[in-house]
């Protein structure tokens, strides 16, 4: 029996960003849920940044998610970058040739100087 995968999304306000702390496993199970969030919170956003440090799985579902929430942001001139990628996560964006796709930074001070995505 797999175990079951959960996601844990806090936000906070730092200056003008808004900070999706993430925990766990983005997957189908829980993709929709996260894009929901994403999609509410840019519009009176200036800066959606990602903090993924503590993502441990992500799937195909979670990639559409983050491509989608990109797109978004980019039709309504938001910034949008990721920070704190583990090396699962890394190695997956790496495979699928989508880190020069999404602006992905080390850190949050970093995510919150950075100018716009590419």
């Amino acid at each position: 029996m797999g175990r079951i995968r959960t996601l844990e999304i806090t936000t906070r306000v730092v200056g003008r960003a808004t900070i999706f702390d993430l925990q766990g496993s983005i997957d189908l199970g829980n993709s929709l849920v996260l894009r929901t969030k994403l999609f509410e919170t840019l519009p009176a956003a200036s800066r959606l940044a990602l903090n993924m440090s503590g993502v441990v799985y992500l799937d195909s579902s979670g990639i559409a998610t983050l491509i989608e929430a990109l797109k978004k942001a980019r039709d309504l001139k938001k910034d949008f970058v990721l920070f704190g990628l583990g090396s699962r996560v890394y190695d997956v964006l790496k495979l699928t040739n989508l880190l020069g796709v999404f602006q992905i930074l080390e850190s949050e001070e970093q995510a919150l100087e950075a100018d716009a995505a590419p």
